[in-house]
């Protein structure tokens, strides 16, 4: 793993493919007022769907919603997270920036979107989205934000800020596995290799055996700590 994968959201998940999808609903003559409420029902569908593990589907739904409302920034986050999970990092980074650019108070969309940035090693625009997004009262995943803005900063090399994130993050979640294993790196790049063996130690202990976990072992064996099984 190495500290490159950040964590994303905890509301999806998906790993298939999409398919193409046929917009309905868009057909002249149709008030306004109809189309708001044909475009909440597809997003409240491709939720739905999503839940039940079904993306190509959601994604179907989540794009019928934004063609049909694209004032909604709501409706461009979702479906800029689902392709996010889908893997289509460019497309990604269209529908999450222009649900900024809708709504610049929608703080969830600035962690969405730079958590696509970093995925795309686009790690100074990922800091400068993590930042918004921390600085919005109504962020809902304060912790994993602090955790990516802390690893954005780690690739951008920028040691001691990216240390008072990660510790941010550990404040507020002191079981959040990937802070401390980011953490260890960001030590480890400090050379403080004891205070870093801490950390990695610490990640190996909430859960050996996840890929956090495993790495956190993997860089403790490679700096000679003979203590971990």
């Amino acid at each position: 793993m190495g500290g490159d994968k950040v964590s994303t959201i905890r509301t999806f998940g998906l790993a298939l493919a999409a398919t193409s999808v046929i917009l309905a609903g868009c057909a002249s003559g149709q008030t306004p007022e109809v189309q708001r409420l044909q475009a909440q029902n597809a997003y409240e569908r491709g939720l739905s769907f999503v839940k039940e593990g079904q993306p190509a589907p959601a994604l179907s739904a989540l794009q019928e919603a934004v063609s049909l409302d694209p004032s909604r920034a709501i409706y461009r986050d979702s479906l800029g997270v689902v392709l996010l999970q889908l893997g289509r990092l460019d497309q990604a980074i269209v529908e999450l920036s222009k649900a900024v650019e809708v709504d610049p108070r929608l703080a969830d969309a600035h962690f969405h979107l730079g958590t696509a940035l970093a995925e795309a090693r686009r790690w100074e625009e990922a800091v400068a989205a993590y930042r918004r997004a921390v600085a919005l009262p109504s962020l809902t995943v304060p912790d994993y934000a602090y955790q990516n803005l802390g690893l954005a900063l780690y690739h951008a090399r920028k040691y001691a800020e990216a240390e008072q994130a990660l510790r941010f993050a550990l404040s507020l979640d002191p079981k959040l596995q990937a802070a401390y294993y980011n953490l260890g790196l960001v030590l480890t790049a400090e050379k403080r290799p004891e205070e870093a063996k801490e950390s990695f130690r610490r990640a190996r202990q909430l859960a050996p055996d996840t890929p956090f976990g495993q790495a956190a072992l993997e860089r403790l064996r490679a700096m000679g700590d003979r203590r971990q099984p």
